[in-house]
């Protein structure tokens, strides 16, 4: 099928000139002619075509080859056209989805000229799902473990694992286009595609079988975990829920989960008994019971017709904290942030007054905390603003936003356990706040010193150093044991042959903070003892926000929309900043706009941002929105391992920076 499309441009005032030239004006006649390509094709294979494109009239821009499955359109490649008569060859990606069976796709080649004339041919293909010999299954250390075909889709291995073994799948490649697939978890579920590991679990540890479907994507085995003799859902990867109507002093009984005896227990709402089981302390109520196998601990929110309970006008339901400084299961692992999904859910000991305990230095930072009360954990439907609560705290203050934070001069005591209690009793709008200190935990901390300085300890397995650095400074890292489990931020440091590192950017003041839990270092730039902004003169720092990057991992870590958690980048040459990111590790690979999107700013809060740029150039998995914001093209994304480096050089200005992206392995 050939189709010929035209579009001629019109220009305002046309009829005013006195001549003008015809040819400009040519829509042209573009053609193809396909010399070489296959009728039929396998799921996962890049499929190579030629196609001899001409247009002896106009000079030729691009050339598509686009494949649908039934009506949508599922992969694209697009080949500059500058020649004439020339031969182009490319590759299609042929998508490998769940539950396709075989069948009929269409590809279609659209050839267009600089006049936005274009012609289309359509072919059918025939498409079939492979038949892998073997799959592999590959678990955290990279370890290997060959599962044999048992039936037609269906494989197995069977060894001697760990009561929960992470790992992911792949295959082999199949045929003279195939690719090596990849299967992992995206999303709560498996996906093509992806090397998130697939959190396998057992009742117990020692000789079992792991199954994988490679037509439905089902996988087995997954524990069941149980409270009380039912079922929790599995929601997404190592993470289980249930809704539960519970009273007062309820003996919840859990089944199936790892490493119990280990995990940790939220006193606001369990109390642990000798025979392990768990008391509920709360009034009697709806609840959702979250098990969090990644940082195991049970997390509960009130519920209210089976969604997240709200602030009702009679002061029962819920009260929610959201802000930054507080986190459980610590704030070094799971800091709330002001994300209101995140928001923590007070429990009601007695009817219209909530609270929430803290352990400074663990759940809350002992010197820097602000977050607020808010009637749900979504923005916009009800807050405490500061003429709505009141406190005769000598340790903390309230805005009259309603922002908690510490009295000048105030910190928490390491290791003290405070409890934070809102009682509406008298009304939504006449909350009051008490702050106590209930009791003291001891939290031993090792001295560790980054060169000569010893480190600060901030929190648990959190330590800060506010440095002068010189550019080559070599730095001697005391009081780790495992420094070499550590991961170096190849920005800032470079890791000798002796462990020492090598400080990487100009000299200057910066804050050095050590992560025990994460284990690595952050960098940030200073002035004047504060987080560097960029100055008028380039001079200062630049700093990257937004979603799909994070340090030390983008899982672990993921910066989002965030400031509080935005990325400092490193001033490597007077005024040239640079930011550098693993694909898969520290920077998301998926092609979704919706998953990565970010930009650099002068701080790490809102205000001067970089909406443009004097010159960017960029790989091709990017495009530069008109807001400034780094963005996927359609259809793309970052090869995992690739390493991706980010310059921004504002010597010619900051209004007149230039932008760098480059693959630099």
């Amino acid at each position: 099928m050939k189709k010929n499309s035209y579009i001629i441009l019109a220009l305002a005032g046309m009829l005013s000139m006195n001549s003008c030239n015809d040819d400009e004006f040519l829509p042209g006649n573009p053609s193809m002619e396909i010399k070489a390509e296959n009728a039929d094709a396998l799921f996962g294979d890049s499929l190579p075509f030629t196609i001899k494109a001409s247009d002896v009239d106009v000079p030729l821009s691009t050339l598509k080859a686009q494949l649908f499955y039934g009506e949508e359109q599922v992969s694209e490649t697009v080949i500059r056209t500058k020649t004439s008569g020339n031969d182009y060859t490319g590759k299609i990606f042929v998508p490998y989805y769940a539950n396709i069976p075989n069948g009929k796709a269409t590809l279609k080649y659209i050839l267009q000229n600089i006049h936005f004339t274009t012609t289309e041919m359509t072919k059918e293909l025939a498409l079939a799902r492979p038949d892998f010999p073997y799959l592999t299954l590959v678990d955290e250390e990279g370890k290997e473990y060959r599962m044999e075909r048992q039936s037609m889709y269906k494989y197995s291995v069977t060894g001697d694992f760990s009561q929960k073994m992470k790992a992911y799948i792949k295959t082999p490649k199949v045929g003279e286009n195939g690719n090596e697939l990849t299967f992992g978890w995206e999303n709560g579920t498996i996906e093509a595609g992806s090397t998130n590991a697939i959190s396998f679990s057992n009742t117990e540890p020692g000789n079992y079988a792991i199954k994988f479907n490679s037509l439905t994507y089902e996988a087995e085995p997954f524990a069941k975990l149980k409270v009380n003799g039912e079922d929790m859902e599995l929601v997404e990867n190592d993470i289980y829920a249930i809704k539960l109507t519970l009273k007062k002093n309820d003996i919840l009984a859990f089944e199936g989960v790892p490493d119990y005896d280990n995990w940790w227990i939220d006193q606001d709402y369990f109390e642990k008994q000798e025979d392990g089981t768990l008391k509920f302390l709360p009034i009697d109520g709806s609840y959702q019971i979250t098990a969090n196998g990644k940082m195991k601990y049970f997390s509960v929110i009130a519920l209210k017709n089976g969604e997240a309970a709200k602030l009702q006008d009679d002061g029962t339901g819920a009260i929610w904290a959201i802000g930054t400084g507080i986190g459980k299961p610590s704030v070094a692992l799971s800091e709330v942030g002001w994300t209101p999904e995140n928001g923590l859910c007070m429990p009601q000991l007695t009817a219209k007054k909530y609270q929430l305990a803290f352990i400074a230095g663990v759940t809350m930072k002992v010197d820097d905390i602000n977050f607020k009360f808010f009637h749900i954990n979504k923005w916009d439907n009800g807050e405490f603003k500061g003429d709505a609560i009141s406190t005769t705290s000598e340790l903390v203050k309230i805005s009259s936003d309603g922002n908690l934070g510490l009295e000048e001069g105030q910190k928490f005591e390491r290791g003290g356990i405070y409890r934070f209690t809102v009682d509406v009793t008298k009304g939504n709008t006449k909350a009051v706040l008490t702050v106590e200190k209930v009791g003291k935990v001891d939290l031993p901390a090792p001295d560790i010193f980054f060169g000569n300085d010893k480190m600060e300890v901030t929190d648990t397995d959190i330590y800060k150093s506010d440095q002068a650095f010189t550019q080559g400074q070599m730095i001697t890292v005391t009081g780790i044991d495992n420094l070499n489990e550590w991961w170096i931020d190849p920005d800032f440091f470079e890791k000798q042959s002796d462990g020492a590192l090598k400080f990487l950017p100009i000299n200057g003041d910066y804050r050095v903070t050590a992560n025990a839990v994460l284990k690595y270092f952050s960098v940030m730039a200073l002035k004047d003892g504060k987080p560097a902004k960029l100055q008028d003169d380039g001079t200062g720092a630049i700093w990257a926000i937004g979603k799909g990057i994070g340090k030390p991992s983008v899982a672990s870590s993921e910066v989002g929309w965030e400031p509080g958690k935005a990325l400092c980048l490193a001033q490597v040459a007077p005024k040239k900043y640079q930011l550098t990111l693993k694909a898969g590790e520290t920077l998301k690979t998926s092609g979704d706009p919706e998953v990565i999107s970010f930009k650099f700013f002068h701080q790490n809060d809102w205000g001067g941002e970089f909406g443009n740029y004097a010159n960017s150039i960029l790989v091709e998995q990017l495009k530069l929105a008109d807001s400034g914001n780094l963005e996927m093209q359609d259809n793309k994304a970052f090869e995992e391992g690739a390493v991706y480096r980010f310059t921004i050089d504002v010597t010619n200005g900051n209004a007149n920076a230039d932008l760098k992206v480059e693959k630099i392995n």
